[in-house]
């Protein structure tokens, strides 16, 4: 066999090689990374994505909601190519034992899963002013149950609301935000701004959020209806 032959084997073993390892890499489950944890929740979110899964069984003694996200990713893929926002995919309750799995994903199209495991009911507090109800324009229910609501927030550029009464709830950003909040009509307000994905905890009370002409503001709340 020519030594020209054996370089093109060579080449081709070492090819095979390189993408069995590349197809290997790609369908391996990421591991979920920690967010947070209180004495009411702990939250961990995954980035899936080229086909990648990473099922999730709900712990014993615990019940969890699943909120999925999606993304279109570029080089880096926990990062969205669009630095304006993730969509809402879907969000899903789940018992102990049950499981979250079949995420569909593509080449360019990746999933954030936030997984947020329930550890005990927060104290309830006054939700007379429910925005739901008193601010249809700005907050829409996605799902409810006895133990959750999940709602999406939207406010346009400068958009304001009137004062809501807020549960214990996660706050999961789907855009860069950037807001002014009151605890009361004309109170001072104080600013909130973070990143797109970014994830936080509130233990609620009242306030009236005021959108500020940087970027729209697109929320998803998952509220903990409390004891």
């Amino acid at each position: 066999m020519s030594r020209l032959c054996l370089i093109i084997l060579a080449a081709i073993s070492l090819f095979g090689l390189v993408l069995s390892q590349a197809q290997q890499q790609q369908t391996a489950a990421p591991s979920p990374q920690s967010v947070l944890e209180n004495d009411y929740v702990r939250i961990s979110k995954v980035y899936l994505h080229a086909g990648s899964q990473s099922p999730y069984t709900v712990p014993d003694g615990l019940a969890a909601v699943v909120v999925r996200l999606r993304f279109i990713y570029g080089i880096a893929t926990d990062v969205p190519l669009s630095a304006e926002h993730y969509t809402f995919d879907r969000v899903m309750f789940l018992n102990a034992g049950e499981i979250s799995k079949d995420v569909q994903t593509s080449s360019i199209s990746g999933v954030l899963e936030v997984r947020i495991e329930m550890k005990s009911l927060p104290p309830a507090s006054a939700f007379d002013k429910d925005a739901v109800a008193l601010d249809p324009l700005h907050n829409k229910a996605l799902f409810e149950n006895d133990r959750i609501r999940v709602v999406d927030v939207h406010f346009g550029l400068g958009e304001k609301g009137p004062v809501v009464d807020k549960r214990p709830r996660v706050i999961i950003l789907l855009n860069d935000m950037h807001a002014d909040v009151a605890k009361q009509e004309g109170g001072t307000p104080s600013p909130r701004d973070g990143r797109a994905g970014v994830i936080q905890w509130s233990l609620g009370g009242s306030q009236a959020t005021m959108n500020r002409n940087e970027t729209k503001l697109d929320n998803i709340v998952v509220e903990i209806k409390g004891k």
